[in-house]
């Protein structure tokens, strides 16, 4: 029986330690290219589960992650990133990860196999949940077990494998298989089927950012201002999109109470916070259709 192809050896990989530093890096970056193309073959799935994900949070549920080892590195790093990024409240993210988030400088690779913590962090999980689940492998107990509860509790499930026929793709309601190379180092999927998971994770969290109205033309109009820098990027996003200088920004950015969506209406004539929160109610939080009201006004 032969081996899943994360465990197989990548056909270039015989004498590698023999060549020079220079062939070893090509060779490394092919792979992750490589790797990087596999995620287009998904693309379907990806369509489908950032719909689902936008929906649980439209619907005031949570997107809930839960994965082992570097995949649950990249569900960590995805899910941390919606909330600065699209404005997407943190008490709508859950990260369950293998061994708990405490003390990540340790690994805890017999953390993937313990099913019963597994089912006790599922606990958070609720009708209307969307869950993505995620291991190179597609086998590995901690997320399969988490997923298989998610389905009994009536939540959306996306599973996340980059081998093919596995529990994770078989039982999962939006299956994402990212069908990636042999590793260059056998075994080690923190190189090329972690670089796919994590593109795959980005473009369905942007498609879902998209979706829910927090993206327009490319900027971030959800964007959470809690700092100088992302102060001055919203200031530069309402300017942009209005017309306006920067003190008007700057202005309509403090009655806004830091809201770009909001600030970009005040600046376009919306006589007040309160209506301009009403537009964007009506518009379902859709930055462009909210100012087409304000231009009836």
């Amino acid at each position: 029986m032969s081996a899943p192809p994360t465990e197989q050896i990548h056909p270039r990989s015989s004498g590698l330690d023999t060549l020079s530093d220079a062939e070893i890096l090509r060779i490394f970056h092919g792979n992750q290219v490589e790797a990087a193309r596999a995620v287009a073959k998904a693309a379907g799935a990806l369509e489908k589960g950032a719909a689902a994900m936008a929906e649980a949070i439209r619907s005031g549920n949570r997107l809930v992650y839960a994965a082992a080892g570097s995949s649950g590195l990249q569900g960590m790093a995805d899910g941390l990133e919606i909330t600065p990024t699209f404005g997407v409240p943190i008490s709508q993210i859950r990260i369950l990860r293998a061994g708990g988030l405490e003390d990540m400088s340790r690994p805890k690779g017999h953390a993937e196999d313990n099913a019963e913590a597994a089912r006790a962090d599922a606990d958070v999980i609720g009708a209307g949940d969307c869950v993505i689940c995620l291991a190179a492998s597609g086998n590995t107990t901690y997320p399969v077990t988490i997923m298989n509860i998610a389905n009994e509790r009536g939540a959306v499930t996306i599973s996340i494998s980059n081998n093919p026929d596995t529990l994770l793709l078989r039982d999962a309601d939006i299956a994402v298989f990212l069908p990636t190379p042999p590793e260059v180092i056998a075994g080690s999927t923190r190189l090329g089927a972690g670089t796919a998971q994590k593109i795959a994770l980005n473009m369905m969290s942007s498609l879902m950012g998209v979706r829910l109205g927090h993206v327009m033309d490319g900027l971030m109009v959800n964007v959470i201002a809690n700092n100088e820098k992302l102060f001055r990027r919203a200031e530069n996003i309402v300017m942009r999109i209005t017309g306006c200088d920067r003190a008007r920004a700057a202005g309509n950015l403090k009655r806004a109470d830091g809201g770009v969506k909001e600030a970009v209406l005040l600046a376009e004539g919306a006589p007040d916070l309160e209506t301009a929160r009403n537009h964007l109610v009506r518009a379902e939080q859709n930055l462009r259709n909210a100012r087409t009201f304000v231009k009836r006004q």
